[in-house]
């Protein structure tokens, strides 16, 4: 149970920063083989640096690093540190598996591994600095190994299991990783969070049969909080046609389709054919429920006149917590049914497949005529 108050506390971007600029100010010579010199000195959020986490000066000599754990570098954010004096050394310090993300931003940007950065202070001369940068590389060792051990092999293989990832973030660092493999294979896909309660998320979509990316099928793993496992959401997400505002049309056209489909939608059909597949899968996944709800309101006002145009006969606002058709899903064109997982049977590495093995499957049962 060692370092259980070390781990709160490197859980926090901001908590990694502030330890870094403390260190830095008991012993700076660490920095020299990671950025080239020793600062004469490091500052937190410097407005002038595009607030960055810290900004080392020596003489001529700067350097910015950006500290990142759950959270992503936004286009934004990059467009404005890439503004900055081009003879300005960017550097994206982060765990690991985060290394990749390089490939997405300029080349001016360089990487520095979080353990390695600690690393550098266990030889210091300062005993403070020496004892607490090693306690903080061997616990951001420790999140790498847990990371890595996730994403390489499947848990059949001997892969770590996702129950693994005890913090959200390393779970939101993962999910960045499996986007860029769902994108190998052809899908669209996105990591994040769920709104609210910043739980990661993966999400992935495959098009309808003649449609493009505003017609799709959508499989979706949510984690959940304060329990274990995650749940698999799974069936139709339309989007109004490019240029377009959301109408009659799409919201039929997305519910018809999910109707017709309504036992393909459902976690028993998904059940059997994982079972036959990857049986494996099939024995993570459950649902000791119905997998989708039971239909209530009036859904064919919402499918005419849209949520906020439907207003409930008691003047409050509708909502699909007030109306829903027999599907899970927000707003009016996402049509789900939910699966329950269990996390201490797969990896990372299978959940890919499990997102690419249920997209396949609302593929293969999509109606022939499922489009008018």
């Amino acid at each position: 149970m060692r370092g259980r108050g070390l781990e709160r506390l490197l859980a926090q971007e901001t908590n990694v920063s502030d330890l870094i600029q403390f260190l830095s100010d008991r012993d700076p010579a660490p920095w020299e083989p990671l950025v080239g010199f020793v600062p004469d000195d490091l500052v937190r959020e410097v407005s002038a640096a595009n607030n960055a986490d810290l900004l080392l000066t020596a003489g001529s000599k700067s350097a910015v690093i950006e500290v990142k754990l759950g959270h992503l570098m936004s286009a934004q954010q990059q467009d404005k540190y890439e503004a900055l004096d081009p003879d300005l050394d960017l550097y994206l310090a982060a765990l690991g598996a985060d290394e990749v993300r390089l490939s997405e931003v300029s080349d001016r940007w360089k990487f520095l591994s979080l353990s390695s950065l600690f690393s550098g202070w266990e030889s210091s001369q300062d005993e403070l600095a020496r004892s607490l940068a090693r306690e903080a590389a061997t616990l951001l060792k420790e999140w790498d190994r847990i990371i890595s051990g996730v994403l390489e092999t499947g848990a059949a293989e001997g892969g770590l299991q996702l129950d693994e990832l005890k913090q959200k973030f390393l779970a939101r660092v993962v999910t960045r990783r499996l986007v860029k493999e769902l994108h190998s294979r052809g899908y669209m896909a996105v990591a994040g969070v769920t709104s609210g309660g910043g739980l990661p998320i993966i999400k992935a979509w495959a098009p309808i049969r003649g449609e493009g990316e505003d017609r799709t099928f959508i499989a979706e793993v949510r984690w959940r909080d304060n329990k274990p496992g995650g749940e698999l959401r799974f069936g139709v997400d339309f989007d109004p046609r490019p240029g377009h505002k959301e109408d009659e049309e799409v919201r039929r056209a997305a519910y018809d389709l999910a109707h017709s489909m309504e036992h393909d939608i459902d976690h028993q059909a998904l059940h059997v054919r994982l079972t036959e597949d990857r049986s494996d899968l099939g024995e993570a996944l459950s649902r000791g429920k119905s997998s989708r709800p039971t239909a209530r309101g009036d859904w064919e006002a919402v499918i005419v006149h849209g949520l906020k145009g439907a207003p409930m006969k008691d003047g409050g606002r509708n909502t699909r917590r007030r109306t829903t058709p027999a599907f899970y899903g927000d707003g009016a064109l996402r049509f789900q049914a939910i699966s329950d997982i269990d996390f201490s049977r797969v990896s990372a590495q299978d959940l890919v497949d499990l997102i690419d093995l249920t997209l396949n499957h609302l593929s293969s049962t999509e109606p022939e005529q499922s489009m008018s």
